[in-house]
């Protein structure tokens, strides 16, 4: 295998499919201001058509951009405050969100391409600058003919190398205290145009709110699970359910995400917003922490389909069950 072209620039680099479609634009984050928590991110997040389905900077949320991976509780020792990977304040029990010197970045520190496949090197810093995980990221796009509709797909591999001399705990405003604010994880901030989308998901399992995991450098694969029946689901129901995959489809496009089946700690719950701020995040630190020990690693892998126009539950359904099929 050749080595990635290495890439000296900072400007974006363009996620194509083989046959030429473009998946959108990966940004390193470098020149987003530091209380947003620089981050790469993809943007625009397109379509078919070259309709784009994310949304940066909103109004709401100016540290919402696109789509990445994102961590808003970071116990890390020697820190005086959970790091902030997610932007903005942070959760406080007892007193909500706080403004705090805790804003962290991925900073990237090598990245190339090979074969339309984005390679990049990334290290997690605190607020003081000091790095506690390294981060070996991929980004690639293909094209997927699914139930009669035609996907782009942007795949995400990550391996986190926790480099901090002492456990990592990954949590969110939830596991902090807050309830039904678990976010964190893979996430897209959705175009306004989702506002008021159908919410499609499988069957839903119970949550599970027990006691904390741990992340282990060799997680034994999840039951794949099925992806029918699909059903529309209410905003209140989804939240913070579980399930393989989910959707949002609205007039003019629809997303779906789905996280590997052998991604730690089996299907992933979710934080999902149709109204208002729509947003949908594959959220695994919803419910509980979950732990990195000393000098571990593990192994991540996501992926999001977008389409023109309301793809009809066939089609969803279809392309969920491609997706579940690619092994991380």
């Amino acid at each position: 295998m050749t080595d990635p072209v290495a890439i000296t620039t900072a400007d974006p680099v363009a996620i194509t499919t083989a046959g030429g479609r473009l998946a959108g634009w990966v940004h390193d984050g470098g020149r987003e201001p530091a209380e947003h928590s620089p981050r790469p991110f993809l943007h625009p997040v397109t379509t078919r058509s070259g309709r784009n389905v994310g949304d940066y900077r909103p109004a709401d949320h100016a540290w919402h951009w696109g789509l990445g991976v994102t961590v808003s509780n970071i116990a890390v020792a020697g820190q005086q405050y959970p790091v902030n990977l997610w932007g903005g304040p942070t959760y406080l029990a007892g007193q909500g969100y706080v403004q705090l010197p805790n804003n962290g970045s991925q900073r990237v520190i090598g990245s190339g391409l090979e074969k339309r496949v984005l390679h990049q090197r990334l290290e997690w810093c605190a607020a003081d600058g000091s790095t506690f995980l390294h981060e070996e990221r991929t980004w690639s796009a293909d094209t997927v003919q699914a139930g009669g509709v035609e996907w782009i797909r942007t795949s995400v591999r990550s391996r986190w190398m926790n480099r901090s001399g002492g456990a990592l705990a990954f949590g969110s405003p939830t596991t902090a205290g807050r309830a039904n604010a678990g976010y964190g994880g893979f996430f897209l901030r959705l175009a306004a145009s989702f506002d008021g989308a159908e919410i499609v998901a499988p069957t839903l399992a119970a949550v599970s709110v027990g006691s904390k995991s741990t992340l282990r450098a060799e997680s034994a694969d999840s039951t794949l699970g099925t992806a029918d029946p699909v059903g529309i689901r209410r905003e209140e129901d989804a939240m913070g359910a579980t399930a393989d995959w989910l959707a949002l489809r609205a007039g003019a496009a629809s997303v779906l995400m789905v996280p590997a089946a052998g991604n730690p700690g089996g299907p992933s719950p979710w934080f999902v917003r149709s109204t208002g701020t729509p947003m949908l995040c594959a959220a695994p630190f919803f419910h509980a922490e979950m732990h990195l020990g000393v000098d571990d690693a593990i192994d991540w892998q996501w992926t999001l389909l977008v389409a023109d126009g309301p793809a009809p539950d066939v089609a969803i359904g279809a392309a969920a069950k491609t997706a579940l099929a690619v092994r991380a």
